[in-house]
């Protein structure tokens, strides 16, 4: 029997990337979030989810991409990673997909791809796959190199 991936696919500007449905808890509507002084630009702010207070990163100034324009599309991913319960604000959601694990490849081991986990290709397209628990390392932004310090 081949071993599967269930993945979340999403967009952030033209790029899919890909977490495991078995750190998404749920997928909401981008909602009113409350900003928290004195956090690294990325940490957009708290998110009060039916009484749970979480803190939510907006991906695109995680990667420094363009400047985030919410739309109807824009969604919060909900993750639960290693603990770690927080929200992740993306372009659009654009499917769940189950995607054979021998189909996945190692990311490159360089400082750009310090968040992803592997890449694979599905309906012609390359995807990226997120590890949750990295976005809030202290490790630089995508963009960012630290390649020979």
């Amino acid at each position: 029997m081949v071993a599967r991936l269930q993945l979340v696919i999403f967009s952030l500007a033209d790029e899919r990337y890909g977490i495991t449905t078995a750190q998404v808890k749920e997928i909401t509507r981008m909602e009113e979030i409350a900003p928290i002084p004195r956090c690294p630009r990325y940490i957009e702010g708290v998110l009060n989810l039916r009484g749970q207070i979480l803190p939510v990163i907006c991906l695109r100034e995680r990667f420094a991409l363009p400047t985030r324009t919410d739309s109807a599309a824009t969604r919060i991913i909900i993750v639960d990673a290693d603990g770690l319960k927080v929200g992740l604000i993306v372009d659009a959601v654009s499917e769940v997909s189950d995607i054979a694990e021998a189909l996945v490849t190692p990311a490159p081991d360089v400082a750009s791809t310090y968040f992803v986990t592997g890449v694979c290709h599905h309906s012609g397209t390359l995807i990226s796959l997120l590890d949750p628990v990295r976005l809030f390392s202290t490790e630089p932004q995508l963009g960012v190199s630290s390649i020979g310090q």
